[in-house]
């Protein structure tokens, strides 16, 4: 069984087996060409076409490699192309000195749960996915950007705090943080108990039109404001869809905001 880098004779032939992974359909016909430019888009072959794909996203800055989008063909299923294909990535990010690994799995995905499991993956944390309609809205939205205070807020200090681009948990440290409120990218709401409400706004590079936020903490009504105002950005933007990432296990009651899905982010020291 040897693992191979894809290439472009691949990728019709994979899509084939791409369609119908989850009920609503699949996303690897929207990322392929993103992840075959960005390098270490793995197959492995059988009768010379290939069975199984994953991606394997490297940052070197952090150390840690992230394992995505990894699909074995319905009729070469429990085989062991998956733990291949998994071993091998991991093999490649250890080359360029990375130390931990992550990926995503759904929480009804029984299959890929026992695969991590078997190639000693933890449970790291639990997130929760909702999606939100962009809208104009006219009223006055009363949100902070942390650029413009002086002193952060005291959540931004915690230990293991991620937030989400293009699909991929990267951690809030302090290189992070301070590119990301340049950018204005990091919004807060402070009620009148001192409660802060904390985001991250960033745009997908993988999906068109779509405005992802990582909700990291808040009150009823510091959320809200946050809801508003990201419906607002949204909506001047021209984005399509909003959506929403948290380890928050619930999220206020708030129009056009649709409880999706629950995700477990699983994490291996390699």
């Amino acid at each position: 069984m040897i693992v191979k880098y894809a290439t472009d004779s691949d990728k019709d032939q994979v899509l084939d087996f791409c369609t119908k992974t989850f009920s609503w359909g699949d996303y690897i016909a929207n990322v392929w060409d993103y992840w075959k430019e960005e390098g270490n888009l793995l197959v492995v072959h059988q009768n010379n076409s290939p069975v199984a794909v994953c991606h394997v996203s490297i940052f070197t800055q952090t150390n840690q490699v992230w394992i995505e989008g990894i699909r074995v063909n319905s009729n070469f299923r429990r085989k062991g192309y998956a733990t291949h294909l998994v071993r091998e990535a991991e093999n490649i990010s250890k080359k360029s000195n990375c130390l931990i690994a992550y990926m995503l799995i759904e929480s009804t995905n029984t299959a890929s749960l026992e695969l991590a499991k078997k190639l000693k993956y933890e449970n790291f944390e639990t997130w929760n996915f909702y999606s939100l309609t962009p809208k104009k809205i006219d009223s006055k939205i009363d949100i902070k950007f942390v650029s413009n205070v002086k002193k952060l807020p005291t959540i931004l200090s915690s230990q293991n705090l991620f937030y989400v681009k293009s699909w991929r948990w990267l951690p809030l440290n302090d290189s992070s943080v301070s590119n990301l409120a340049q950018e204005n990218r990091i919004i807060y709401f402070r009620d009148k108990n001192g409660i802060d409400s904390l985001a991250v706004i960033t745009d997908s590079e993988h999906f068109d039109n779509t405005m992802l936020v990582t909700v990291i903490s808040g009150s009823i009504i510091g959320l809200k404001e946050i809801f508003t105002y990201v419906q607002n950005l949204s909506y001047q933007k021209n984005s399509k869809r909003i959506q929403i990432l948290t380890k928050l296990k619930t999220l206020p009651n708030y129009n056009s905001l649709e409880n999706r899905l629950t995700f477990y982010l699983m994490k291996k020291n390699i």
